[in-house]
């Protein structure tokens, strides 16, 4: 994903060569301050002596190879050991290598020189005022690129996060409300912010400081190697036991991340539920058991977020003793070889010639700018493990293949008044726990159906799969376990086209937090003011929305719990009339409405269900008068089909379930 910003990344890695090149430089810049500026020299001077020096040495290595060949062309007469002659011939061979490296500086010297006598100033102070002016730019050079760097990478980050949740919010959109049950909106709404949040936290330092600091590493190491890569390679004996123990503790630290993600969605499901359900909690006075959860959780995630920051202390424990032994390692030797004039330690060659104290005050500084970015990079192992573990959360739901989804080659629905029909319906939520057990039945175009039934027999969930909520058991296409539309097979058509066919209202109305308009009017691109106040009248929510403060532009709050619940469930019925659908699905959709409100909103839809197929679960009985004919249920399967008085003549069960609603009337 973060490849659509390739060029950003390229600007970050640009930006950073150049901040690592002016960082090694400005770190070197001690060289020229220790052997020039400290000497009351010029650069003039300088490169004079350096010369004078370097064929001074060059003189005495020529010297000595021409003794040791003399050497070897004795001990060849001599017939001495062969194993003497080769050591003489080694140092031969280590001279004739000292002399390729003066030579090469002595060249190198030979490039500068005539820039030195065109630009750099012949008096000591001039050049030490020239110097710090250089490192002054190239400190705000350095700055500038750092902020390009940082800025680029941002983008990065900030974009893939964005573009991360826009997928996984589209994904979660298309799920089955089962499967979001199951994930809980807490987990849900923490992987779409929380995660996504430590992705973006992760790209910010992979591609920022996980390039940038090792390039500062990596270009002092260049320089401190040109000083003395022998010298270097000595210094960095500690490594590998530090890289070990940094692995260790990233994967330790990749778990305690994944666990602290996890309880992080445990609290927020906790604190998700506490609030939504606010007026339950305290109308059983369950305040404390609640806290008590809370705090429960809450200290669960509060015990893995310390164990992640007890691993990360020990990871910048880890890089400061590395960085302190590096340096430590390269004073102790460097310091001896200077001030003995050594050129080998414990039998080992460690420099062509006995160092200056310039050249290991500036190999020395080199580390500390090693040192730095090393010290730095101890929070990212960390950060970015954090990242991999958000990525594996994050992934899954953007891969996510809904359960329900479009055809490959829908079939378009026919226009006018819809039959819907039933055949041999399944449905279970978990395995060999059916809920439907076979449902048969037709809902003729322009007709009504009421589906009633004790709690719990599956009228809900038959109906939830009309507008495909869930899918039915079985393939489409079979003849049986479908349920058609207009003679069309639901699963065969496309979803969009198929919900904007059905209106739907609910017992439990669900309402945004916006104003009254705008939730009548949802889903709908386009809308005209008077034909929302016109389903309103309709819904006989007009009056009460009048009362209110600005009337349709009244916020309603969360859920809508500035209205009641009567108050609610009008809105709800008003957006669906504004939707004017072909079919119509009402779950107790009047549940809530006092007997006067639902006399005359029983009156409009009478009127408003003529010529349009319609759905009614209910338990009210003046809401039976409505409808056409009325399907009963029981444990997943139809009893009977009819209409009032045909059930009421033949079927027992409908009798029953009458009468006791009758009573609950009463």
């Amino acid at each position: 994903m973060t490849l659509k910003y390739r060029w950003s990344l390229v600007g970050s890695f640009i930006c950073s060569v150049l901040v690592a090149v002016l960082w090694s430089l400005n770190m070197g810049a001690v060289y020229p301050f220790i052997e020039v500026v400290l000497k009351s020299q010029s650069l003039h001077e300088w490169i004079v002596e350096q010369d004078a020096n370097g064929e001074k040495l060059l003189a005495e290595k020529k010297a000595e190879i021409k003794s040791l060949n003399k050497e070897i062309g004795i001990a060849q007469q001599s017939n001495i050991a062969s194993s003497d002659i080769a050591v003489l011939r080694a140092k031969v061979s280590t001279a004739e290598y000292d002399i390729k490296i003066q030579e090469a500086q002595a060249a190198g010297r030979a490039k500068i020189a005539p820039y030195i006598a065109k630009y750099a100033p012949e008096k000591p102070f001039a050049t030490l005022a020239a110097l710090m002016g250089l490192l002054f730019v190239g400190t705000i050079g350095r700055g500038v690129f750092l902020m390009g760097s940082m800025v680029s990478v941002a983008r990065v980050g900030q974009r893939t996060m964005l573009d991360m949740q826009n997928n996984v919010f589209a994904n979660v959109l298309n799920m089955e409300a089962s499967e979001l049950g199951v994930k809980g909106t807490g987990d849900l709404i923490g992987r779409i912010r929380g995660e996504t949040g430590a992705i973006s936290r992760a790209i910010v330092t992979l591609y920022g400081k996980t390039v940038r600091e090792p390039l500062k590493m990596i270009t002092c190491m260049v320089g401190a190697a040109l000083v003395n890569w022998r010298l270097l390679l000595f210094s960095l004996l500690i490594c590998p036991l530090a890289g070990f123990i940094m692995v260790r503790l990233a994967r330790v630290t990749k778990r305690a991340n994944r666990r602290a993600m996890e309880e992080s969605a445990r609290l927020l499901n906790r604190l998700y539920q506490a609030m939504t359900y606010m007026r339950v909690v305290k109308a059983f006075t369950n305040e404390d058991n609640e806290r008590e959860r809370f705090q429960v959780v809450a200290r669960d995630v509060y015990k893995k977020s310390m164990r992640i920051s007890i691993f990360g202390a020990l990871s910048r424990i880890n890089n400061e003793l590395l960085g302190v032994t590096m340096l430590t390692l390269s004073v102790l030797v460097g310091g001896y070889l200077v001030l003995t004039s050594q050129t080998h330690l414990f039998g080992f060659r460690m420099c062509a010639a006995p160092m200056s104290f310039g050249a290991l005050m500036m190999f020395f500084t080199l580390m500390i700018g090693v040192s730095d970015p090393l010290r730095k990079l101890a929070d990212v192992y960390n950060m970015i493990q954090g990242g991999v573990v958000a990525a594996d959360r994050v992934f899954p739901l953007m891969d996510q293949i809904p359960a329900v989804r479009n055809p490959t080659n829908p079939q378009p629905i026919p226009t006018g008044e819809l039959e819907i029909e039933f055949d041999e319906v399944r449905f279970e939520y978990e395995a060999n726990n059916p809920i439907l057990k076979g449902v048969n039945g037709k809902v003729p175009a322009g007709s009504s159906l009421a589906i009633v039934g004790h709690n719990g027999c599956g009228k809900s969930t038959l109906i939830n799969l009309i507008p495909r909520f869930f899918d039915t058991q079985g393939e489409p296409g079979q003849g049986n376990g479908a349920i058609r539309i207009g003679g069309l097979d639901v699963r065969e058509v496309g979803l969009k086209e198929l919900r904007q066919k059905i209106g739907y209202v609910t017992q439990q109305t669900m309402l945004f937090n916006d104003s009254i308009a705008n939730n009548i009017a949802y889903g709908q691109d386009q809308f005209d003011f008077e034909a929302v106040q016109a389903a309103a009248i309709k819904a006989h929510a007009h009056e009460f929305i009048q009362e209110l403060d600005k009337g349709y532009e009244t916020s309603i709050g969360e859920h809508g719990g500035r209205l009641s619940g009567g108050q609610r469930q009008r809105i709800s019925l008003a957006r669906a009339i504004l939707k004017d659908p072909e079919i119509l699905i009402l779950d107790e959709a009047t549940s809530q409405i006092d007997p006067e409100s639902e006399r005359l909103i029983h009156q409009t839809l009478a009127e408003f269900i003529q010529g349009r197929t319609t759905v009614v679960i209910t338990h009210r009985v003046s809401t039976l008068d409505l409808v056409d004919r009325i399907m009963l249920m029981k444990n997943g399967q139809v009893i009977d089909c009819g209409t009032h008085e045909q059930l009421l003549g033949r079927c027992v069960e409908y009798r029953s379930l009458r009468n006791l609603q009758m009573e609950e009337v009463a």
